[in-house]
């Protein structure tokens, strides 16, 4: 499988954005974990990170518009 980071233009964004994805994936996939050990299906809990994840990420388009 390719890295999609490959694709994209040279520039310090991209960086910065390979050393957090470096950072937060284990702890990511921790949580992941903890949350199938709890008897959630893989997908199902991948979905909620997505979820929380993409409900933050609206917050902060709320907060930039103010």
């Amino acid at each position: 499988m390719s890295n999609v980071l490959e694709f994209r233009p040279k520039c310090a964004h991209v960086d910065s954005l390979a050393d957090c994805r470096e950072a937060l994936e284990p702890v990511v996939m921790k949580i992941l974990s903890e949350a199938i050990g709890r008897g959630y299906p893989p997908a199902e809990a991948a979905m909620v990170v997505a979820d929380i994840a993409d409900d933050y990420i609206l917050m902060l388009s709320r907060q930039l518009r103010r």
